[in-house]
């Protein structure tokens, strides 16, 4: 809530003060794409092994750069969703500016539930008992967190009851979910 407040505080400064003493959300949460990518490289895991060998997303995300790229084009779907969905709860209007405030605080949000998803898939991928069991269970406590997070959030910037907010919060997070896996998966079938 403190980190959302801010971010909302933030957005009334003028352009050349807007976090100028700390990262914007969007920042904080490409760089948490880059810091797991690089807990992955010190693993020695390579991020394109469970793509087709030869296809085109294979061959185009072989480059460090465009995985990090695809990787976060994907990730922004979560933040970006969600903040659609809360503008669509209070029936306002769509554009750059009415969706900024929102996907800023989301940017906030995800960041934590982004870096549990992205260790999880490391240790998904790390062939050990340990590594198997926490990989699953670091996963299911990060979308745990996330709907946490967002019930609070859609409780306190909609001034809404505890039940409404559990129903968006949840709710929200299962759509937007979606939404990133579906885009993941039709680049990984189509490409």
């Amino acid at each position: 809530t403190r980190m959302t407040l801010y971010s909302d505080t933030e957005l009334g400064d003028t352009l050349e003060q807007q976090y100028a003493d700390s990262l914007s959300p969007p920042l904080l949460l490409m760089l948490t794409i880059v810091l797991t990518h690089g807990i992955e490289l010190a693993f020695g895991i390579k991020g394109t092994a469970s793509l087709r060998t030869g296809s085109v997303l294979a061959i185009f995300m072989a480059d460090e750069q465009n995985l990090l790229i695809v990787r976060a084009l994907v990730t922004a779907i979560v933040p970006l969703a969600i903040a659609r969905i809360a503008l669509l709860s209070q029936k306002g209007p769509l554009d750059r500016n009415s969706l900024r405030r929102p996907f800023y605080s989301q940017c906030f949000l995800v960041s934590p539930f982004a870096f549990a998803f992205a260790v999880a898939m490391i240790l998904e991928r790390i062939p050990s008992a340990v590594a198997q069991t926490a990989a699953p269970c670091l996963l299911f406590g990060g979308v745990v967190w996330l709907c946490w997070a967002e019930t609070r959030w859609f409780a306190f910037q909609h001034t809404i009851g505890i039940g409404r907010a559990l129903l968006l919060g949840i709710g929200s997070v299962a759509l937007a979910l979606a939404a990133a896996f579906v885009v993941a998966a039709m680049l990984t079938m189509l490409f």
